[in-house]
């Protein structure tokens, strides 16, 4: 037996321990174990995920930090100044970073400090920050549901024959059953939604924290009223080798298992907790609103046609590539002292 099969192995029986008396499996036990177990998990195994090398997965904003970083610097400095806040006297800290993949280094001059909580690590905030994530929420763990023509079905997984397989929930958990209460029942039948609950649980963890500042996230959702009427096969998807997989139980632990998170639940989260001056855009309108000057400088006559900088920006800002694939949510918090 190789090493990868081995650990193959000592992953599927980890999953396998979460089955009830039945064999029925929580679907977010399920992801939760694939991607974030202690050492087999698929973001915790020494691996290459993130990059444009054959042996990684997929690829982000932050694999082009290089344009990434200057336009996010330049818009976090000018919301802190339209609220009276000095750069100086704030954290910068990055949830969820990989390993050697922050967007900022430490020796950035222009905060109090740069520090990331990675996986598994305390979720602590300094006083006044900037809390910045990039691809963070979608790699949570969901609920799937599924109208069969009269009502929704739940479903969770089963271990069958060395693999894992989908497998319907005795009766909706107490988790689903306010959102399935919001939905229409006039659906196709086989219509699928995947609610990111995972993600509206760590925003909750986040907003409630004793924190001031700006609260910026970058990741790739929609809005309720999309995932409800307008997106019938769900978004859970998997990633491996830069290929999308039509599977997510296929081979736990080796691929990246992702989904599209609900902007208006976050939304909700903030405002709830607080937070003001929300704005959602499309990754597009956040960098033609939020760096102007990195757009005089990536479009100065001067340069090359193709230079660098102008590629890189192509790709982050081009619909067709990263411009509305991905969003930005920003927010802003002053808490009274």
């Amino acid at each position: 037996m190789t090493k990868a099969t081995e650990q193959s192995s000592e992953l599927l029986t980890a999953i396998g321990e979460k089955a009830n008396a039945d064999g029925f499996i929580e679907l977010p036990d399920f992801i939760q174990t694939a991607l974030y177990h202690p050492t087999l998990g698929y973001y915790c195994r020494d691996k290459k995920r993130v990059g444009r090398e054959s042996q990684s997965d997929f690829f982000t904003s932050i694999s082009l930090k290089e344009a990434f970083g200057e336009i996010v610097l330049e818009a976090t400095l000018e919301l802190l100044k339209a609220e009276g806040l000095e750069a100086a006297d704030t954290h910068w800290v990055e949830l969820g970073a990989e390993p050697g993949g922050t967007l900022f280094d430490q020796d950035l001059p222009h905060f109090k400090s740069i520090s990331t909580i990675g996986v598994g690590q305390a979720l602590e905030i300094p006083e006044q920050a900037v809390v910045f994530s990039n691809e963070l929420f979608d790699a949570q763990t969901f609920r799937q549901i599924r109208f069969d023509g009269s009502q929704w079905v739940e479903f969770g997984v089963r271990a069958e024959d060395s693999k894992f397989v989908w497998a319907p929930r005795k009766e909706l958990s107490e988790e689903v059953l306010p959102y399935v209460d919001q939905l229409e029942t006039d659906l196709p039948s086989g219509y699928t939604i995947d609610l990111p609950l995972g993600a509206n649980i760590l925003a909750s963890r986040i907003a409630k924290l004793d924190w001031s500042g700006v609260f910026l996230a970058f990741d790739y959702g929609k809005v309720w009223k999309a995932m409800a009427a307008d997106t019938p096969q769900g978004t859970a998807r998997a990633y491996k080798s830069h290929q999308q997989l039509p599977n997510i139980l296929e081979a736990p632990g080796e691929i990246d298992i992702t989904h599209h998170i609900c902007w208006d639940h976050i939304e909700d989260i903030l405002q709830n907790n607080r937070f003001e001056k929300l704005s959602l855009q499309s990754q597009e309108a956040f960098i033609v609103r939020r760096a102007p000057n990195f757009l005089q400088k990536a479009f100065d006559p001067n340069l090359p046609a193709f230079s660098p900088v102008r590629q890189k920006l192509k790709e982050l800002m081009h619909p067709a590539m990263m411009g509305q694939k991905f969003q930005a949510l920003t927010a802003i918090r002053k808490l009274a002292r």
